[in-house]
């Protein structure tokens, strides 16, 4: 009857086991996540700190300084919702091994009740009839030694019995240590979720203090802003004037073809063009980043500004705020087509990929020419940084033929 019991217990185990590694792993798998997300975003954090700290405080960069704010609580949010879900994962795994220590104590209390019963079996037993009046009462030689080898075998359950509690135990013990653990590190997350709550408390605070600023001297921003946003246009012209030049002079080679040969808007595709832009295209939402240690400081299209909301403000690429002296690499396999100087805009390298093309704008130095082919994640230059406000920003752009994509489409999520 026992021995039943002892199977279909040890199969609940096991299936206990198995589901319980299950969730272990896929919480293991998430917390990971959730952490790395958090370390990369107070990273970011840190990383406007410093670019708010070295940027000139004065009327002339108030709007780059709100943007600057406005992306930090905007971040800051993002590591709240995060640390939110490490918390949630962590409760989750405290309430799964306060089930555990919950189904292991009524285990072991089993096992020591079984246990009890059988030491007091025995000891009714050998008051009555000792071991040796059990094995002479034998009808014959046979039957002695099976009684001798079922004493044997029931020495050694009792020892494993023992055992059994013992690993139990240790078991329980295990589990409890397990459990102190985590309550400490969940202890430590809610400290920093309050600690996050009262910063972004404060920065919402120096946030409307700066937007007041800006509203008093409405027409000299409003001024400002139309400023920057025909430089944008001028400079999204120059680019687009540039890609028509490019495709005319790539399809001059394709002589046989007359669809192409004087086409503006379309660049010629040879098989291993046709084969490079459908690599290109597979990798939508996974293209390394250009720069490293960055965040998106603008999105791409039409926005409303953050202060004027009756504002509409336009970017053709998304701009990524970076470091000082940051390196700059291609995203993906390609060849150069073209090095541009902007007025306002720096450097530009533009690298073609079949008929994708991926432009990157505002680079000091280059380190590519007109026709090297380039690697994924190959350096082709360093960021510029503004001497005015001291933001290391890039601007990264992305066409098919002469129409402009969404390149956060393209860019692998962090």
């Amino acid at each position: 009857m026992y021995r039943i019991y002892k199977m279909q217990l040890n199969r609940f185990w096991f299936l206990v086991l198995i589901l319980s590694l299950s969730y272990s792993a896929q919480g293991q798998s998430k917390k990971e996540r959730l952490e790395a997300k958090r370390l990369e975003l107070q990273r970011q954090i840190s990383q406007i700190n410093n670019q708010l700290n070295e940027v000139n405080h004065t009327r002339a960069n108030a709007l780059e300084i709100l943007n600057q704010i406005n992306k930090k609580i905007s971040i800051r949010n993002q590591l709240i919702k995060s640390l939110r879900g490490e918390i949630n994962v962590i409760t989750q795994k405290i309430n799964r091994t306060d089930t555990k220590i919950g189904s292991l104590e009524k285990e072991i209390g089993e096992l020591k009740n079984n246990y009890a019963e059988m030491i007091r079996q025995s000891y009714k037993n050998r008051s009555r009839n000792g071991k040796i009046y059990f094995l002479l009462s034998s009808e014959d030689f046979q039957q002695a030694f099976k009684r001798m080898q079922y004493l044997k075998q029931y020495a050694n359950f009792r020892k494993n019995q023992v055992k059994e509690i013992q690993k139990k135990q240790a078991e329980l013990r295990q589990l409890i240590k397990q459990l102190e653990t985590s309550k400490e590190e969940k202890q430590k997350l809610f400290s920093k979720y309050k600690t996050e709550q009262q910063k972004i408390i404060k920065e919402k605070k120096v946030q409307q203090l700066e937007i007041d600023k800006i509203k008093k001297r409405r027409s000299y921003y409003l001024t400002q802003i139309k400023k920057k946003e025909r430089q944008k246009r001028k400079i999204d012209q120059m680019i687009e004037a540039e890609i028509k030049k490019a495709i005319v002079r790539s399809n001059r080679h394709n002589i046989k073809s007359k669809t192409y040969k004087n086409s503006k808007s379309k660049f010629y595709m040879t098989p291993e063009a046709k084969k490079l832009a459908g690599e290109f295209s597979k990798n939508r939402g996974l293209l390394p980043w250009p720069v490293k240690k960055a965040y998106i400081s603008r999105h791409y299209g039409v926005q409303h500004h953050e202060v004027f909301k009756n504002v509409k403000v336009y970017n053709s690429g998304v701009n990524l705020a970076t470091v000082k002296g940051a390196k700059v690499h291609a995203v993906y396999k390609g060849k150069v087509l073209q090095i541009q100087i902007i007025p306002g805009g720096n450097t530009s390298v533009y690298i073609k990929h079949g008929n994708y093309l991926s432009i990157y704008q505002n680079l000091k130095k280059v380190m590519v020419k007109p026709g090297d082919m380039v690697k994924t994640g190959q350096t082709i230059g360093i960021v510029a940084t503004d001497p005015t406000t001291g933001k290391t920003e890039l601007k990264f752009l992305v066409y098919k033929n002469l129409t402009k994509l969404n390149p956060e489409n393209w860019l692998l999520k962090k």
